[in-house]
């Protein structure tokens, strides 16, 4: 029986991730991570990444944004005036995620007493690379 990640197996691994800018989005400091294969907790260029690896095995691959967390949907982008936010004791920054009644939206940019804020996954768009270690595969 192959040892080789195929889907329905359990994987424990660790990883760093990337983005094209060279910042980490995610350290292998913050622990092992423990999912099975084909249940959707994974971005899809990740979890094809990992298939075929084996216990002990490092690799090091890109995902594209399409595999990763999409392109970029300019209809879920827009724009709010910094008054409104301020009027619900908002103090905007870059990157900050707010709270909406349509639910978690992120500020992209802030120019004058305009704030654009998306409601795109924060890495959607982004070429993504990955630094992966197996730890463990549990056969399905």
């Amino acid at each position: 029986m192959s040892e080789a990640i195929a889907n329905g197996d359990t994987v424990t691994f660790t990883y760093e991730g990337k983005i094209e800018d060279g910042s980490t989005f995610h350290l292998h400091d913050d622990g092992p991570v423990a999912v099975e294969i084909g249940d959707g907790n994974l971005v899809k260029g990740l979890e094809n990444g990992l298939i075929g690896m084996e216990k002990g095995q490092d690799k090091e691959f890109e995902v594209s944004a399409e595999e990763g967390y999409g392109e970029i949907n300019l209809d879920l982008v827009q724009d709010v005036d910094l008054d409104l936010l301020k009027q619900n004791d908002i103090t905007p920054e870059v990157g900050m995620v707010i709270q909406t009644s349509h639910g978690n939206c992120h500020v992209v940019e802030i120019e004058g007493n305009n704030v654009e804020i998306s409601y795109n996954h924060p890495l959607a768009g982004n070429k993504l690379s990955y630094s992966v270690n197996i730890i463990n595969v549990q056969k399905k």
